[in-house]
């Protein structure tokens, strides 16, 4: 019975091909908890830049934007997440699109003008802070096609069957959305990744949300399972990766956002 079920959820995943809907109060749960994580629940993080990097980080996501001369090879999240909260509503300032360039050229240029607080720091600012859910809505979007992608990077049946099963264990309960298997899903793929790009490795081994649920118990709590998984992964990446990179700084924060995993909702 329970091989028939795995089968079942297995072929069920497949013929999934649009996106996973949640509802507005879900959603608003969804992006305050990536908030606290991703910049504290504070509104002065909504725009912000790290010293040292050479992008500007937005949202309640921290949604990467590139200077015009400086684009990187991560994934250039703003102005997709732009993309789809217009189309789904959202009135930008009318200087801002999804072609936009970050209006910023550097760290000292965006500290300049968060500084002065300028006209379109404001701006900016007040229109993250009122997409709020809909920034949530953007990221569950980006799960949506980042599940067909695990199925189709799992090597055989067995691999995408337990990928299938634990997913879908987190997705749902009692066959409606679950916001807080919905909120790790989705802040672990905004955080470390979805695992399936053969250049984010070190010494053969991943970290994204591939390898977290394939390491993942079957059985038991879901959050649970998932968290002690995330545990393991990211303990692994500190020991695999070059001493030069000193991840090791990192633990006691990620490990404290794991712990958020963890709670009910």
């Amino acid at each position: 019975m329970k091989q028939s079920i795995l089968i079942l959820i297995f072929a069920l995943s497949f013929a999934f091909s649009k996106d996973i809907e949640i509802p507005n109060n879900q959603a608003k749960i969804i992006a305050h908890k990536i908030w606290i994580n991703e910049g504290a629940g504070k509104k002065r993080y909504l725009v912000w830049w790290n010293r040292g990097e050479e992008f500007a980080s937005l949202g309640v996501g921290h949604f990467i934007w590139f200077t015009e001369d400086k684009p990187m090879w991560f994934f250039h999240a703003f102005p997709d997440m732009l993309r789809y909260i217009t189309a789904h509503g959202a009135k930008p300032p009318k200087w801002l699109t999804p072609d936009s360039k970050c209006i910023w050229s550097s760290y000292d240029e965006w500290k300049r003008a968060k500084a002065k607080n300028t006209p379109k720091m404001r701006e900016l600012s007040k229109f993250l802070y009122r997409t709020r859910a809909l920034q949530a809505k953007y990221m569950v979007h980006r799960l949506s096609i980042t599940y067909p992608k695990l199925l189709k990077y799992a090597p055989n049946k067995k691999t995408r069957q337990k990928i299938a099963h634990n997913f879908n264990r987190l997705l749902y309960k009692n066959g409606k959305i679950d916001s807080q298997g919905a909120y790790i899903l989705v802040d672990y793929l905004n955080f470390k990744g979805d695992g399936t790009l053969e250049s984010e490795r070190y010494q053969g081994k991943g970290w994204g949300l591939y390898q977290v649920l394939l390491h993942m118990d079957n059985k038991g709590n879901p959050y649970k399972a998932f968290a002690k998984s995330a545990r393991f992964i990211l303990d692994r990446l500190i020991r695999v990766s070059p001493p030069k990179r000193r991840l090791f700084r990192f633990k006691k924060g990620w490990f404290n956002r794991i712990k958020t995993y963890e709670k009910e909702n």
